[in-house]
């Protein structure tokens, strides 16, 4: 069992409880636990084994369970197939069939990640790829339907314990096993050409599903204030779309000559945009469609068991007429941790449910996560996930137990890619502007988490004699404002490092 050791273990916990008794913090809820990784000494705890709301830190047991049971070089297949013969003429009598099996890169994100998000110009060039691949198999005419097949997860596209206000930001955006950008609309906004104009809005990837109520209007950059001086204006808009719905509401008021804003919204049905989107690059290659684009699902209630099923029976194999190889599952890993992002996560872990039990269940990934805790010795009452993600406030966690990930998982062969995924302070990642510290950055590797009202830091700090600890901060029930809450956090990693 870890043990405490003093005198520097009493000196820490004297530092660190003077933080957490600070006016600003005394009142929220705080978990935490540091302990060695080599020797599991025990240096620091507070409330170890109680539950907490994990927020985004969730994301390091969805990630840990893929990379072992997965494997780094694991790859996403999308393809184009049909089941239909092509004659010489280039007819092909029935329909073309986009199969999506878990990609969440089918966008213009450049991989790999290299410290900061990059997108390529295009979010569609994925499709311009696969329709182009398409074109060249000599298709000229699709008889039938453009079907999206979005059956290799079950239909659960929103996670258990998700708030509502979520739901119309990029964050909360329906999970689907067929992605397209993010599974999110960016919305462009820049000044009119003059005051009094509306402002121009402008939509990435071009949605023709959604129709925008732009009431923003452009207003001089400054304006007089009482007294005869002036002050200068700000951009002052809100954008609303409600899940369900293809209205863009926008207004507000933008002064001239502002850079342009933006802003990432949820899709309200990615399968059906990125048929969309195929479809758009099949005609530009003179590719004739007939049919309409069709969305193939798989509900809850259509799936005999949603936490394990049998192999499926082999059927006869179609033809594919395009596809997409992804790069090595580790490039996706890292852009799940490093920029925290919560749909990927949330296809992992529907995608380890459907290559480990056959079925792409929410249930089933968490089944799979639960049984590589267990291996891992982590006690099943010491987590409770209801997401990958972290998304859900539904999901608890023990300080204990996130510590306990992190030393396997850095005495494990995976070592070297395991720390290679997490942001590293004050250099890349959720971590760019945090722990800039002359002890903490570059040196401090840890996963962010935020939610209203809770706030975590998970990872790796050393010492001053370069001792490594693995450290698990929660604070919950608190009504900072987020940044400050993570500044609270900080300053309980910089007193670790600081130690001796």
């Amino acid at each position: 069992q870890p043990r405490t050791a003093a005198p520097a273990a009493s000196r820490l916990q004297r530092r660190i409880r003077a933080i957490l008794e600070a006016k600003e913090a005394r009142q929220a809820l705080w978990g935490l636990e540091v302990v060695s990784v080599r020797t599991g000494r025990r240096l620091v705890a507070f409330n170890p084994d109680k539950l907490f709301t994990p927020a985004s830190t969730a994301k390091l047991f969805t990630v840990a369970a893929a990379l072992l049971r997965l494997g780094p070089d694991f790859t996403y297949q999308t393809t184009v197939e049909t089941a239909a013969p092509l004659d010489n003429d280039g007819r092909l009598p029935g329909d073309l069939v986009l199969v999506g099996r878990g990609d969440p890169n089918l966008s213009g994100r450049i991989l790999p990640y290299q410290g900061r998000t990059e997108r390529s110009e295009s979010p569609a060039k994925v499709f311009e790829e696969l329709a182009e691949q398409v074109a060249q198999k000599g298709v000229r005419v699709v008889e039938g339907d453009l079907v999206v097949d979005d059956t290799y997860f079950v239909f659960q596209p929103y996670g258990q314990g998700w708030s509502m206000d979520d739901l119309q930001w990029w964050y909360g955006a329906p999970v689907s096993a067929l992605a397209f950008n993010d599974n999110v609309v960016f919305i462009h906004i820049q000044p009119g050409n003059s005051v009094g104009q509306p402002a121009q809005v402008r939509l990435e990837p071009e949605q023709s599903r959604y129709a925008v109520e732009n009431r923003v209007v452009t207003v001089p950059r400054q304006r007089e204030a009482p007294g005869g001086a002036t002050r200068t204006l700000e951009r002052r808009f809100t954008i609303d779309r409600q899940p369900g719905s293809a209205v863009v509401r926008l207004w507000g008021e933008i002064p001239e000559g502002s850079a342009e804003s933006g802003e990432a919204l949820a899709m309200d049905d990615p399968p059906r945009a990125a048929g969309e989107a195929l479809l758009q690059e099949l005609t530009r290659r003179g590719v004739e469609v007939k049919g309409k684009v069709q969305v193939r699902r798989q509900y809850p209630a259509e799936a005999a068991n949603l936490r394990e099923a049998p192999a499926p029976i082999p059927s006869a194999a179609p033809t594919v007429l395009a596809s997409r190889q992804s790069l090595p599952l580790a490039e996706s890993l890292k852009v799940i941790l490093k920029v925290s992002q919560n749909l990927h996560a949330e296809m992992l872990l529907r995608t380890l449910g459907r290559q480990r039990r056959n079925v792409g269940s929410v249930q089933a990934g968490l089944e799979e996560v639960g049984e590589f805790l267990k291996e891992i010795g982590v006690e099943e009452s010491d987590v409770a996930l209801r997401d990958g993600s972290g998304l859900s406030r539904q999901s608890l966690v023990t300080p204990s137990a996130m510590v306990a990930l992190l030393r396997h998982l850095y005495n494990s062969p995976h070592r070297g890619l395991w720390m290679d995924l997490l942001p590293v302070a004050g250099t890349d990642g959720s971590l760019t502007e945090r722990l800039r510290g002359r002890t903490t950055t570059g040196r401090v590797q840890a996963k962010t988490g935020t939610l209203t009202g809770v706030a975590a830091l998970a990872g790796y700090a050393p010492n001053r004699r370069n001792e490594l600890f693995a450290f698990a901060l929660f604070v919950n029930h608190h009504t900072l404002p987020n940044a400050e809450a993570g500044a609270l956090l900080d300053r309980i990693v910089e007193e670790i490092a600081a130690s001796r």
